[in-house]
């Protein structure tokens, strides 16, 4: 997204300012963020693309230790290209749940200096205010300003997630290893938290919810699944015998990361085809908002440009799920399958009569070349529908320095059909998955993301 701020001259500018503006002469806008502290400030720019620079006029001794907290969530950048900062650093990993930021100076500093930028999320959001900044423990700002953003006038270009990698999604909030051990079918385990954009789809039959589908979460009121999900016989299914459970790890009873919430509204591609499976994609649109924490995070939307920056067509995701496993009944706790994508004529030529209806250019298949067993007996399954195929992209050597593996996940597609076996209508694990490709319905999903308010 591109974001104008319309400035027509420079108000509620600090006196300590002045030297700033006849040094730079670039036009700014400027606001307190502390009705009881006029030592701190904030300013953005024309261009600021809900961005915005921290200053401060104190001298600050080396050592000396300040901690923010913001609103909402945030990110922090401690460069500038017109200005060396670099006695100031990161004093421990950021809490991103809530929101705080914690530096250290390494030296003395100038009685006036900007501090730090802060780039926030896309429209409709308004960057994140800072509602407590404490020196050295102690307090700065007891009645933080909130709201002076939305006095500004933004004209918006929607480019929603344009950017990779993204820092406000597809980024896990727990810290573990993943448990690799042998148990979708012949899949990986995993652990809570590790893949905290999945969704679990249930439907209400007979007086209880029954689990039908996977889905993607991809921002706090938009679930991302497949049209058969939520269709019946090409009529889409009433909201209110469905039900979406978030942060969810174990299939079935009660989880205390669990967040259950209604649905408000099934939004299913106008040219889905039921039988075919054509344009097999749909949004569900939550009656409540997602709260965002370690175990419930949105996934970042795919876009091809992405291709540019990780140098290489050759992807290899995966899909998490609790679909059939070897035993032909749905996993207990949630697996996964890693699968690379692979040309159309690969699978066309392992199965053409099934593959060559089904892969029409809004498609791709995807498994592992592995003789006459593409899969090797690791592959969605009954169950795994809807689920998002997800693929990892690392962040640019940037400061701060990433750390090792940092990076965000992209849902790339979604499971919408496989190949059955020859004795029943249980996925066949050797054969290639179909997947629906969220490059072709991007600007689709963003036509109903950027409706968010």
């Amino acid at each position: 997204m591109v974001i104008s701020i319309l400035i027509s001259e420079v108000q509620n500018l600090p006196p300590w300012f002045n030297a700033y503006y006849s040094n730079h002469g670039v036009p700014q806008y400027s606001n307190y963020f502390c009705k009881d502290s006029h030592d701190l400030a904030v300013t953005f720019s024309p261009d600021g693309h809900i961005l915005y620079d921290v200053w401060i006029k104190d001298v600050l001794e080396d050592g000396t230790v300040i901690t923010v907290k913001f609103n909402s969530v945030a990110t922090v950048f401690l460069s500038r290209e017109y200005e060396d900062i670099t006695n100031l650093k990161l004093k421990q990993e950021p809490d991103t749940i809530n929101n705080i930021y914690k530096f250290e100076f390494t030296n003395k500093t100038k009685d006036l200096r900007e501090l730090f930028s802060v780039q926030g999320e896309t429209q409709p959001h308004h960057p994140p205010y800072i509602t407590s900044f404490k020196i050295n423990r102690i307090e700065k700002c007891f009645q933080p300003i909130l709201g002076f953003f939305e006095d500004h006038q933004y004209t918006t270009q929607y480019k929603y997630f344009s950017e990779a990698p993204n820092k406000f999604c597809g980024r896990r909030k727990v810290r573990t290893e993943n448990i690799q051990k042998p148990l979708i079918v012949g899949g990986s385990a995993t652990t809570a938290g590790w893949w905290p954009w999945h969704a679990a789809l249930y439907t209400l039959r007979k007086g209880s919810l029954t689990y039908t589908c996977g889905g993607t979460l991809i921002s706090k009121y938009l679930v991302l699944t497949a049209a058969h999900c939520v269709t019946l016989n090409s009529a889409t299914i009433n909201p209110e015998i469905l039900g979406v459970h978030l942060g969810k790890y174990s299939l079935f009873g009660q989880e205390a990361t669990s967040q259950s919430i209604g649905v408000f509204e099934v939004i299913v591609h106008d040219d889905f085809e039921h039988r075919s499976l054509n344009n097999d994609i749909a949004l569900i649109k939550l009656l409540a908002a997602a709260q965002y924490n370690n175990y419930v995070q949105p996934a970042c939307l795919w876009f091809d440009g992405i291709y540019d920056q990780i140098g290489t067509f050759e992807l290899t995701g995966t899909v998490p799920g609790w679909g059939f496993d070897a035993t032909d009944t749905l996993t207990k706790t949630l697996l996964t399958a890693t699968m690379t994508i692979v040309p159309d004529v690969t699978c066309i030529l392992f199965e053409p009569v099934f593959y060559q209806k089904v892969l029409n250019g809004k498609k791709f298949c995807a498994g592992h070349q592995n003789g006459t067993s593409p899969c090797n007996g690791t592959s969605p399954c009954n169950g795994d529908s809807g689920g998002g195929y997800v693929v990892f992209v690392y962040d640019k050597n940037d400061f701060p320095a990433p750390e090792q593996n940092a990076g965000a996940w992209y849902v790339k597609g979604i499971v919408s059909m496989t190949l059955s076996r020859s004795d029943s209508s249980v996925c066949d694990p050797n054969g290639y998955t179909v997947f629906t490709d969220i490059a072709v319905y991007r600007n689709w999903i963003l036509n109903y993301l950027n409706r968010e308010t």
